[in-house]
């Protein structure tokens, strides 16, 4: 079996259920013949933030993937899915090595994907509208603090709701999900999220309707494995504020209380290391360069993140997890708008 392939070369296969990443063939066949070996290679920080707080060491990892492989290999509704450790381990490590909710994690994600698909599946970074929105800025990998977590910046007035839609803007935070969960620091240490408001307007927030909300709100709290330690928010608008209740009746009880909002982009700066902040901040970080290194980085694992719509599962007995996301076809007017025309915004 071959485990190392030329960049330069493209790999189709019409039976074997396979797909190509710059170094790895990873497979989606439930029950391969055999299973990689995974080895820890990250520094000692992670090695100790894995064992404190996720239970994680050399025996538990092994002797988790093993049970989470046969339970894929025997899961009667799966019938395509990674098991490599580096896809596997995300799961265990949102659930803190406890198998049964991994395995229900990885039901739940496979399940969504399918379910919807528009939102979840051929996430392209080629795709002009992903494309545009990389270019303009709205999103930055800054990189880890001293405590392991990755941190992120997302610039909300950049995304351009003159030309993107919901849908477009949620697809492009999956795209950015997708990708970074590939690293094994942010599946161990979790993520900080820094997000800049100035200069949002009232369109920015008007054009997400209530089962957009549902959707992604499900996506981020039950069907993704990310470990989101703090959301912190600068210059968020008074007049967004009905809007923000409302996305928050989404959000679970722990992710309600991670969220902090502050007055200026200057208070929510203090709570992280000048090395991680723009140099607009007062920090070294060169924007520009940073995303066009994540820009690189996307293209590379390009077709890894396409292939992941090669895994497949029976979404009949799964219908009823998203029940809850039926609304009137009025929502517009009863939900986010609907609160936006209430309000007396200058």
């Amino acid at each position: 079996m071959l485990s190392f392939v030329s960049v330069s070369i493209e790999l189709r296969y019409s039976k074997a259920a396979c797909f190509v990443t710059m170094e790895k063939l990873y497979s989606v066949e439930k029950c391969p013949q055999s299973y990689d070996q995974y080895e820890f290679t990250l520094s000692d920080l992670y090695r100790k933030l894995a064992k404190d707080e996720l239970r994680e060491d050399d025996e538990i990892r092994e002797q988790s993937l093993t049970q989470m492989r046969e339970w894929i290999a025997k899961h009667p509704y799966i019938r395509k899915c990674r098991t490599d450790a580096s896809f596997l381990l995300r799961f265990l490590r949102f659930r803190k090595y406890s198998v049964p909710m991994a395995c229900e994690a990885l039901e739940r994600y496979l399940a969504m994907r399918e379910t919807f698909p528009q939102w979840f599946k051929n996430l392209d970074c080629n795709d002009p509208a992903m494309r545009e929105m990389l270019q303009d800025g709205v999103f930055t990998k800054l990189g880890q603090d001293a405590e392991g977590r990755m941190v992120i910046l997302f610039r909300f007035a950049r995304f351009n709701v003159d030309k993107f839609s919901s849908l477009q803007e949620g697809r492009f935070t999956v795209l950015l999900i997708e990708t970074l969960l590939e690293w094994e620091e942010l599946q161990i240490g979790g993520f900080r999220v820094l997000i800049d408001y100035t200069g949002s307007v009232l369109k920015h927030y008007g054009i997400w309707g209530v089962s957009d909300m549902k959707v992604f709100m499900d996506a981020i709290n039950r069907s993704y494995p990310i470990r989101i330690r703090e959301v912190h928010g600068a210059k968020f608008p008074k007049f967004a504020v009905s809007l923000l209740n409302l996305l928050l009746t989404f959000a679970s009880p722990k992710l309600k209380d991670r969220i902090t909002c502050h007055n200026s982009v200057e208070e929510m700066a203090k709570r992280c290391e000048s090395t991680l902040l723009p140099k607009e901040w007062g920090g070294v970080c060169d924007l520009q360069e940073f995303n066009q290194r994540f820009q690189d980085h996307l293209e590379d694992r390009r077709q890894v993140l396409l292939a992941l719509d090669e895994m497949d599962i029976d979404t009949t007995n799964y219908t009823s997890l998203w029940k809850h996301h039926e609304v009137p076809e009025n929502e517009i007017d009863s939900g986010a708008m609907g609160s936006f025309r209430k309000l007396d915004v200058d």
